[in-house]
């Protein structure tokens, strides 16, 4: 009798649906970019065009279960290469030194995605504006959130320096992953 209630548990749980299904992230067609003011008057767009990602998403439930995030700082794009070799070293990312950002989501729920976001070993918990679209086994995952760079050590050694930079920061991404 033991055995046929064992046996029919096991039967019934191999007969629930997966509650959330592993997707590959499309790192071709997804973008990690961010956007901060220059100058107090003009905006500097920026990307990392290195990244990885773990995403599990409740189908059924139209649930993300799981994101998780990876970024290469070597990989910042600004369409500058000045620019991007400033940010690379010591006194701003220290690509070197502090190789990967890292963003771990905790939960999420009513458009919003919470996290702990990692940049130069200092972790803060943000939280990402976002929208989920899930057609035909693809997921596209939009979000954003505004930070404080400062908030994170990248700053420069100058007073001065800073002024020139704000230190708001918008992050946007735009993820899609395929099951």
């Amino acid at each position: 009798m033991k055995k046929l209630l064992s046996l029919s548990a096991l039967v019934a749980l191999l007969s629930l649906p997966a509650l959330a299904v592993p997707f590959t992230l499309d790192t071709a067609n997804s973008k990690v970019d961010f956007a901060i003011k220059h100058l107090k008057l003009t905006q500097v767009d920026g990307k990392f065009t290195q990244f990885s990602g773990t995403i599990d998403f409740d189908i059924d439930a139209k649930q993300l279960k799981v994101l998780n995030g990876e970024v290469e700082v070597a990989s910042v794009d600004t369409d500058n290469q000045k620019r991007d070799d400033h940010l690379r070293a010591p006194d701003i990312f220290d690509a070197q030194k502090y190789p990967k950002i890292t963003f771990t989501m905790t939960k999420a729920e009513n458009n919003k995605i919470y996290g702990d976001l990692t940049i130069r070993d200092k972790t803060k918990s943000i939280t990402l504006d976002a929208k989920q679209i899930y057609n035909n086994g693809v997921l596209q995952i939009e979000a954003t959130s505004k930070i404080k760079r400062s908030d994170f050590d990248v700053v420069w050694e100058s007073n001065l320096q800073d002024s020139l930079v704000g230190d708001d920061l918008t992050i946007k991404l735009n993820l899609i992953a395929k099951q």
